[in-house]
């Protein structure tokens, strides 16, 4: 797992030479989807994101990574609090590609044991942007202790988001 958080850091880095979203709209963002897609055992997953429009302060520049803030709610009354670094790049006039990496505090509550309280996500959205400068997504994350607790089964959920 410690591969895989170096591997999604180094991307982040390497992204520097693509063009990237100019955008400095701060946005709130609002999913519904699936909690663990991956096992027979799933839920329904919420999420409210809190996207900031402005670079990063305590990140160097040329990375132009913007901080985000958001809570996971799970149909088997799970919660994830997280915050991160995301980077919005264009792959078309309203079409954009938006890689993420966060770390939180996850509360099992009767949902699945993730093996430790600190967690990392890693995302990739695609989101198009309407008319109105609103967008709408679809993403899919991991969320894992990075082998920091015993046990790592880590997670994986898809959601639609508006925006």
């Amino acid at each position: 797992m410690l591969i895989r958080l170096i591997c999604t850091l180094f991307f982040f880095i390497s992204l520097s030479g693509i063009v990237f979203a100019k955008n400095d709209k701060d946005y709130l963002s609002i999913s519904i989807g699936q909690f663990d897609i991956n096992d027979s055992k799933d839920s329904s997953e919420l999420r409210i994101e809190y996207l900031d429009g402005k670079l990063s302060k305590i990140l160097p520049k040329n990375l132009s990574l913007k901080p985000f803030y958001g809570i996971m709610l799970n149909g088997d009354d799970g919660k994830y609090f997280y915050t991160g670094f995301r980077k919005d790049i264009n792959i078309g006039e309203k079409t954009f590609l938006t890689p993420s990496f966060a770390f939180g505090y996850y509360d099992q509550g009767s949902s699945k044991e993730l093996g430790y309280d600190v967690e990392f996500r890693s995302q990739l959205e695609l989101a198009y942007e309407l008319e109105s400068s609103n967008r709408i997504a679809l993403s899919i994350n991991h969320i894992s202790n990075a082998s920091l607790g015993e046990q790592n089964p880590g997670v994986e959920s898809m959601v639609i988001s508006f925006i």
